[in-house]
């Protein structure tokens, strides 16, 4: 049975965690809609296409290392707390290796790939996006060794500080700058995150924590570690946009339009549980450095109820108005219900999935998981590809049908290693 006390703990930083999100998502959402009525449809699809490409290279420049940092510091803290300024600075130091490399690759070929997204005006502003991938890699570290220390209610503040620093500067200099200015507006947000999760991590590391500033076993450590988490992130990433790839050359893109359309629900239910998971590998890893494994197990499973319920509720919600969802979108859309339910119910079983993610995180059993995730993105893709090809019709439905299938697998195998991994592990405290 969980502590009483760490189960209030739990709750309580889960509370902040998504305090802190909804507010800073909220006032990011009001700047959003009045920079899309600023810059016009076309040139907002421009900015669009930026952030998005943007994410794309995010996933490469962070090299899983916000997951880690929270893995490395929830682990130490407790039980050698002379490592952590090494771990902290090894993080940080990785970070800015690879997101300056990928910065300094965008700002080389900013014309080529400014071409290659048709539209060669987009140059001098892709040269201002490679400095936001620097600052974006490096918050996603600080955010990630934050959570380690379990500062949510602090990150919380930030987050709405980060909130209304994004809506007036975003409001104020796409006004006046248009384009240019909604990135430049970016890159300044991306810069004050930075500096606020810099002042409260410095005060966060009192002067009783104590060793080195930098230990290379920590470095290759933190590399090794990491590495398998990056290429699962990577992969799907990569899956993402070949479906959507599969979907216009084998169909058309009608149905990515209606995969598109399912694709923005399943993000709300997604809300919750994308929120939590820095609070969810925090409260494991600790468990798992302190070898608490009943502790742990139960920890997991109220884990795994706070998940589903954060999606099941919502499912059931857009289940019943399905219907005035479609009228939303118009008549094109007929048969949007069927992508959108099966979208939602394979939501579900990611979000199982994703806590069974942070349990092998916190593990040490990344390999394993990388193994397992690739599988999975790759099944998708196949099974995808293979309905598509032989039943012709409904696209976007075949493909989520598909990632539900792959999910559920995945799903089961992991909850087959960890019954393993568990059971074998009160065999030997016998």
């Amino acid at each position: 049975m969980v502590n009483r006390v760490r189960q209030n703990k739990l709750f309580a930083d889960s509370f902040w965690a998504l305090f802190g999100n909804v507010m800073s998502k909220g006032l990011s959402l009001l700047a959003a809609i009045l920079v899309a009525r600023f810059l016009g449809k076309e040139a907002y699809g421009e900015y669009g296409m930026i952030k998005n490409t943007l994410v794309y290279i995010a996933v490469f420049s962070t090299f899983g290392l916000g997951f880690t940092a929270t893995k490395f510091v929830s682990q130490y803290k407790d039980v050698a707390p002379e490592r952590l300024r090494s771990l902290i600075n090894s993080a940080v130091l990785i970070s800015l290796a690879f997101s300056g490399l990928m910065a300094l690759l965008v700002l080389v070929f900013a014309r080529p790939l400014a071409v290659y997204l048709e539209d060669p005006s987009l140059t001098t502003t892709l040269r201002y996006t490679s400095v936001v991938i620097l600052f974006n890699s490096l918050a996603s570290v600080q955010i990630g060794i934050l959570a380690g220390l379990k500062k949510f209610r602090e990150t919380a503040k930030i987050n709405i500080e980060v909130g209304v620093i994004t809506f007036i500067f975003s409001v104020v200099l796409t006004y006046y700058y248009a384009l240019n200015g909604a990135v430049i507006a970016l890159l300044i947000t991306n810069v004050a995150n930075c500096l606020l999760n810099a002042i409260l991590l410095k005060s966060s590391l009192t002067s009783d924590i104590g060793g080195s500033r930098l230990l290379l076993g920590d470095l290759k450590s933190l590399v090794k570690f990491s590495a398998p988490i990056a290429l699962q992130e990577s992969s799907y990433s990569v899956t993402f946009w070949a479906s959507n790839l599969i979907l216009v050359k084998m169909a058309d893109y009608g149905q990515l339009g209606l995969h598109s359309a399912a694709t923005q629900w399943t993000a709300i239910i997604l809300f919750i549980p994308s929120v939590l998971q820095n609070v969810m590998l925090s409260y494991l890893s600790e468990s798992a450095s302190l070898d608490k494994s009943s502790n742990q197990h139960a920890m997991l499973k109220h884990m795994l109820m706070i998940n589903f319920t954060a999606t099941f509720i919502p499912f059931l919600i857009v289940l019943a108005i399905s219907p005035f969802i479609v009228s939303i979108y118009g008549d094109s859309y007929f048969d949007l219900p069927l992508v959108l339910n099966v979208a939602m119910a394979a939501t579900i079983i990611r979000c199982m999935v994703q806590v069974f993610i942070q349990e092998f995180i916190a593990l040490g059993k990344t390999w394993t998981l990388c193994g397992i995730r690739l599988s999975r993105d790759v099944l998708s893709l196949i099974l995808t590809a293979v309905l598509i090809m032989h039943l012709k019709d409904n696209a976007a439905f075949l493909y989520n049908l598909s990632f539900l299938i792959a999910s559920l697998l995945c799903l089961i195998l992991l909850w087959t290693i960890y019954n393993k991994t568990y059971n074998n592990k009160l065999q030997n405290a016998l």
